[in-house]
């Protein structure tokens, strides 16, 4: 195992702040339901839309969310962000009126 250097506290934007509310709200959906993180990418015939996987992604982007350079671009965060919400609206956990309507105040403060 290689030793990787602890990320300094992240600076983040009040959008980049939106966007971790929008990843914690869904984390916790998916534990609530008793799910544990699993990256299935890692296994031959994952399921990358499990809600275990989606677990994974939340709980992976929430401290590479930053506005400092060491973390995710915006496009790529934003990118992990949509098909974590898709995901959940394809399960039948959510809809998409439901997702415009609490994130937006998120997104556009």
């Amino acid at each position: 195992m290689t030793y990787t250097k602890p990320l300094p506290p992240p600076i983040r934007s009040e959008r980049d702040e939106g966007t971790v509310k929008a990843f914690e709200f869904y984390r916790d959906m998916i534990r609530v339901r008793g799910f544990k993180p699993v990256n299935e990418t890692l296994h031959p015939d994952g399921d990358p839309t499990s809600p275990g996987h989606l677990l994974w992604m939340c709980e992976h982007c929430i401290p590479l969310v930053r506005s400092d350079g060491h973390g995710m671009s915006v496009d790529k965060y934003s990118r992990w962000l949509g098909f974590i919400q898709g995901c959940l609206i394809m399960h039948g956990w959510t809809t998409v009126q439901a997702e415009r309507d609490r994130t937006r105040p998120w997104f556009n403060p």
